[in-house]
This record gives structure tokens, C-alpha cells and sequence, in this order.
């Protein structure tokens, strides 16, 4: 996937701009210095790269500290890698904090990945793929219209749309025309009944309905703030509800009548959850629990609640006729991405790539999170 830097606002040459919703501020090699960040949602594909056995594809070497690596004679700059790990590592990891360890990985998969931007932009263009005009022309109007209605009062914007408009032309241009080649690599066959049934029998996880159920709640609302003494008032409120389920009294009736949760007027009634839509700890409780049962009070950040479990619907496999149009549309899919995988495998085969040894593996955590 293209790595991006999400942000609340960034400065070009100077022009401070706050972020326009929806979009996306991102390095990478479509871009010029000046475009450097600003893309639209969904301009950039996710590409899928190859990266089984990458490492012996790359020639590591000596070269300039300000190149990243050369794919054939097209340079990437260390500024433009630095750009792309930073977003890796804030797309990937909370706060940028990454797990000891894993900086390599990122360092590799980012570089991997601008490497097999690269190669697919400089495939397309040697098949000489041209970018559809009217695409370019009503994306690139609605963009510079959207800006120009945020900044269009700035002094210094006319100098800077008069830079930005043409680096988003060709950005735009690019990204199409690889656009247009994925399209190509990804064409797979229609699948016959006999793909579709193959690939039912191998992935019936797929074609299965998980668990279902069906779960009623009291709910002894406390707000997280509340002292010690209003959550230990609920819980006793809670053994007595308790008490009088295990002597016969009606669950649905008992939630009308104490219940603070929107399901109150149905009888605390919640219908039927996919197993995993509860809480872990809620989840824990009534998987040990049979139809009919009804849980202890436990404490949950709302306040205080009584589970009834209603009914449980095991998983089941869902026939191949319900399922063989989507069985078909998910091999076609597979066959898609294994072909765009074996493309861009073999693109990689053909391509001289050269690293800079130097950061290729020296840590670059600091620099690139600054």
C-alpha cells in the first residue's frame, strides 16, 4: 500500500494552508517539491508489490548521501524516502511508537514499496499509456476549486497556484496512466462453475455464517466519573435484580423496569450479534453460557449489567448454489491478484535496482518522525 502522512495543516514555500477535508498529504514519486503532499482521496492506487525474495534483487551499494536508490537511472531521493517512512510508520503505528525491532521491516517494505511505484509508472510510460484527458481536466478543476475556496483570500496564493496547478497536471497524469495499467495486469477470466465450486471447497470459511446470538441486557447505568460508592450502590441494585431472576421473575419485564439501556422498551432485547460484536470480556461470559442462562452482574464501562442469553445459532456452511456468483467474483478477484503479482514479481526480475547501503540498513527513526 502507498504510504501517506495524514496532518492537520502544512506549509508550502511559506503559504500556510489548514487541511481541506478528505484530503490526503502524501510523499511519494508521482509528486514535484512543490505538489510534494497534496493528493485527492483514492488518486493513489494500492499497490500490491511483490516482495517474496525482493532482498536478492537489490544491489546494495555506495552512493551520494542524498539518494535513496537508483531504479535503472531514475534516482529516489533520501528527502523523498524519508517522506514515504514517515508516513509508514505513523500509518502503521500509534503515534509513530514502534515495537522494538520492527524499525527494519519498515525501513524495507517503505523502500520496496517506491521502488515498485516507480516500475509500474516507468512501465506504463514505455507502453506508452496515455492519460484520459477529461479525467485529468475535471479532477484537477475540482481540486484547484476546492483550494481556491479555502485560500484563495491568501496574497501569496496566486503564486503558488500558478506552480501547484501544473505538478498536479502531471501528477495526475501518472497516476492514471499506471491506473490504466494495473487495469490491464488484473484482467482475469469469468470463473466456470468448475472454478467457482473449487474455490468454495478450498475457502468454505468464507461461505460460513458465524455464530449468532441472541442477547437481552439490563443495564445499571453509572457515569465512568461517578465515586466508588455510586458503582458499589449499582452493584448491590444488580444482586438483588439478580437474585429475583434466579427466583423466577421475568428478565423482559425486570428491564423495563430498571434497564437505562435503549433496548429497555423491548424487554432489554438486543436481537442477534455476531459473535465478536460484544466486548471481550461480555463475549467471554456468555460463551460460557447456554440458552436461557442468565449472568451474574458484572461491571462494564456504562455501569452495571445482567445478561440474558437468549437463543445461540451454531455456524453454519451456506450451500454452493447460495453462494456460487460470490465464490465466482472471489476467484476471479485471486486470479487478478496473483497475475498482478507474478507482473510485478517479473518486473522486479527485469529491473536493475541499487540501494544505498547506507540506509538501507542504518536506523532512520528520528530523522524521518521529526
Amino acid at each position: 500500500m502507498v504510504m501517506g502522512v495524514t496532518m492537520g495543516q502544512f506549509i508550502l514555500n511559506g503559504l500556510k494552508i489548514n487541511k481541506v477535508p478528505g484530503v490526503r498529504l502524501q510523499a511519494n514519486y508521482f509528486s514535484s517539491r512543490l505538489i510534494g503532499q497534496i493528493v485527492l482521496p483514492g488518486l493513489f492506487l494500492c499497490l500490491i508489490f511483490y516482495t517474496a525474495n525482493a532482498d536478492a534483487r537489490l544491489k546494495l551499494e555506495k552512493m551520494d548521501d542524498a539518494v535513496y536508490a537508483y531504479v535503472g537511472e531514475q534516482a529516489i531521493s533520501l528527502d523523498e524516502y524519508k517522506q514515504s517512512l514517515q508516513g509508514a510508520v505513523k500509518g502503521k503505528f500509534y503515534h509513530g511508537k514502534i515495537p522494538e525491532g520492527k524499525m527494519e521491516e519498515v525501513q524495507r517494505d517503505t523502500g520496496k514499496e517506491l521502488i515498485t511505484n516507480i516500475l509500474m509508472l516507468q512501465e506504463a510510460q514505455r507502453r506508452k499509456y496515455t492519460a484520459d484527458k477529461k479525467y485529468v481536466e475535471e479532477t484537477l478543476a475540482a481540486t484547484v476549486k476546492n483550494y481556491e475556496q479555502q485560500y484563495g483570500n491568501s496574497e501569496k496564493w496566486p503564486e503558488y497556484k500558478a506552480r501547484f496547478v501544473p505538478n498536479l497536471k502531471a501528477h495526475l497524469e501518472k497516476k492514471n496512466i499506471v491506473e490504466k495499467l494495473e487495469e490491464d495486469i488484473k484482467k482475469a477470466p469469468v470463473a466456470s462453475v468448475e472454478n467457482s465450486k473449487q474455490y468454495y471447497f478450498d475457502n468454505k470459511e468464507k461461505f460460513t455464517s458465524p455464530e449468532q446470538l441472541r442477547v437481552s441486557v439490563i443495564l445499571l447505568q453509572v457515569m465512568p466519573s461517578s465515586p466508588v460508592a455510586a458503582w458499589d450502590e449499582a452493584m448491590a441494585e444488580g444482586v438483588k435484580i439478580y437474585k429475583k431472576l434466579q427466583n423466577g421473575s421475568d428478565f423482559s419485564e425486570l428491564a423495563k423496569l430498571h434497564s437505562a439501556d435503549a433496548s429497555a422498551e423491548n424487554g432489554g432485547d438486543l436481537g442477534y450479534l455476531h459473535k465478536g460484536m460484544l466486548a471481550k470480556k461480555i463475549q467471554d461470559v456468555i460463551d460460557d453460557m447456554k440458552s436461557g442462562e442468565t449472568s451474574k452482574p458484572m461491571e462494564v464501562l456504562r455501569g452495571i449489567t445482567i445478561f440474558r442469553l437468549e437463543d445461540r445459532k451454531e455456524p453454519v456452511l451456506n450451500s454452493f448454489e447460495k453462494v456460487k456468483d460470490r465464490a465466482g467474483r472471489l476467484w476471479q478477484r485471486e486470479q487478478a491478484g496473483k497475475a498482478k503479482d507474478e507482473f510485478i514479481k517479473n518486473l522486479w526480475d527485469s529491473s536493475e535496482v541499487r540501494v544505498n547501503t547506507k540506509y538501507y540498513k542504518e536506523e532512520m527513526v528520528k530523522p524521518a518522525v521529526n
